[in-house]
């Protein structure tokens, strides 16, 4: 799968018939579109410049110089080469530093929320995601805590005719994009739910409904040759963890 099959599996959601067989179109072109002008591909795509330009920001490039570059990059990236490990383990500790960057101001407060809610529900919304959110759910039982884990879309669905204001539900996605769980999300909504999102730190339609959004840094979208790696999904999950554990301490010890 390469980097346009892989957007348009997160962002086909926002695209027309009419658009996906212009994607179809400029993906015959992946190999020479880092050397093409937008003209150029516009006119062997037999669409306009303007219409060519709109779909590339669909799916979720910011314009085609950047769609350009990405698509050569991604092509560099699949040239094999030799494991370099400081240079792993310095993009690693990069990203758990982002990650951590990016919530510092929330989390503790995402955490006194958890606290105040009487019905806790946790879904994740793929095979990783839910693993993670298990892990997690299942730690807090060392504390006291709980979340009741929603294994499928069924079970979100079951659940959600009963949640009000003092329903929580935390969803851990990658993308927050997928529609096969979103449509049951805007139902829950609907209950006065307070939703906290967990997903990449980009703008999706999980964390626009949310009224809570924590993000993990990932390039995983943009990297096409590799698996996903969840290790910065795993810690952003733990630092929620232990602030849970530090609210609740001073709660305790504030009576």
């Amino acid at each position: 799968m390469n980097l346009i099959e892989k957007h348009l599996s997160h962002f086909s959601h926002e695209l027309s018939k009419n658009d996906i067989e212009v994607v179809k179109c400029i993906n015959t072109h992946y190999a020479d579109i880092p050397k093409m002008k937008i003209k150029d591909l516009a006119a062997v795509c037999y669409t306009s410049v303007s219409t060519l330009h709109r779909v590339i920001k669909k799916l979720g490039f910011e314009g085609f110089s950047d769609f350009k570059y990405r698509l050569k990059d991604d092509k560099e990236e699949a040239i094999p080469k030799e494991m370099n490990d400081e240079e792993y383990i310095q993009k690693v500790m990069s990203n758990l530093k982002l990650t951590k960057r990016l919530n510092e101001k929330e989390i503790s407060h995402v955490a006194q929320v958890i606290l105040e809610k009487q019905k806790r529900y946790c879904f994740g919304t793929g095979w990783k995601q839910q693993q993670s959110v298990d892990n997690f759910s299942t730690d807090l039982l060392y504390y006291g805590e709980s979340f009741t884990f929603l294994r499928t879309i069924d079970d979100l669905r079951s659940v959600s005719s009963s949640m009000d204001k003092d329903t929580l539900l935390l969803v851990v996605s990658l993308s927050g994009n997928a529609q096969d769980y979103l449509t049951e999300i805007e139902r829950c909504t609907l209950k006065n739910c307070t939703i906290i999102s967990v997903t990449i730190d980009s703008n999706n339609t999980l964390s626009s409904l949310a009224d809570y959004s924590i993000y993990y840094r990932n390039d995983t979208l943009d990297n096409t040759k590799k698996h996903w790696n969840s290790l910065t999904l795993n810690f952003l999950l733990d630092y929620l963890l232990e602030n849970i554990v530090s609210q609740k301490a001073l709660l305790e010890n504030s009576r």
